[in-house]
């Protein structure tokens, strides 16, 4: 689903005060109670927010993936950025892994004239994405599995025995957090264990993660930074991240 103007204005409200009385959101907007009611449900639905005795809450957990409603309408630039950095590293006659993040989709939407690819894919909308580009001549796999319609991925014991059958040139991937004690984490254990399928029969692993998910750690660890080959990211971060990744042999790229 995708929200309408004012949907957005009432998501971006919630987002920076984390919870927020009703009638403040019905005060800043001009609003009616019925519309606003409206469109709280349509939020909540979707695994964007909880209402709670006249307030709206962010969902945030350490063990609950933010849905993808909101992930491809947040830090769309940053996105695009990184996006646009990661395409020198792909070429035709490839095989990808790519995951069900935002952030990859964003690479799957801006491939122009890749030949003969291949591409594993457990997100939906992310497959649907390349498959919609007229501009890449890709064949799209998508594995059995349980469909997360919160998160538009495909997972599960089913979804990981699909993966073993493939070994790709690349994994192109986003996470949930990034963190110098626990690596790279992800709220889902069904999340985590195709991730790590899909690093396991890959060769080179590029990490896409904007700044935002530095310093976050989440219930499940998916690797660490000895297991990525470029992490691509926004903003230069801080000089012990600098330090780990170089040590680990990892090559930072900067959108620009």
């Amino acid at each position: 689903m995708i929200l309408n103007d004012r949907q957005k204005k009432i998501f971006e409200i919630i987002k920076k005060e984390k919870s927020v009385p009703n009638k403040l959101i019905q005060k800043q907007l001009y609003i009616s109670e019925s519309t606003l009611r409206r469109d709280l449900i349509k939020l909540e639905q979707n695994g964007v927010i909880v209402r709670t005795h006249g307030n709206s809450s962010l969902i945030e957990s350490s063990s609950t993936e933010s849905s993808i409603l909101v992930r491809v309408q947040t830090r769309t630039k940053e996105k695009h950025k990184i996006a646009l950095s990661c395409l020198p590293l792909l070429s035709k006659n490839e095989s990808y892994f790519v995951d069900s993040s935002s952030t990859a989709g964003y690479v799957l939407s801006l491939m122009t004239g890749l030949l003969n690819i291949k591409i594993i894919t457990n997100g939906l909308h992310n497959a649907s994405l390349i498959t919609s580009n007229p501009n890449v001549n890709a064949q799209v796999h998508l594995p059995g599995g349980i469909i997360y319609s919160n998160t538009n991925s495909i997972l599960g014991a089913t979804t990981v025995e699909y993966i073993k059958n493939f070994n790709c040139n690349a994994f192109i991937f986003s996470c949930g957090g990034i963190s110098l004690s626990s690596g790279i984490t992800e709220a889902s254990l069904e999340q985590s264990l195709v991730k790590k399928q899909m690093l396991k029969n890959s060769k080179i692993h590029i990490l896409l993660a904007d700044q935002t998910k530095f310093d976050k750690i989440f219930l499940c660890t998916s690797c660490d930074f000895e297991d990525i080959d470029y992490i691509i990211t926004d903003k230069i971060p801080n000089e012990h991240y600098i330090e780990a990744f170089n040590k680990a042999g990892v090559e930072l790229i900067i959108a620009k």
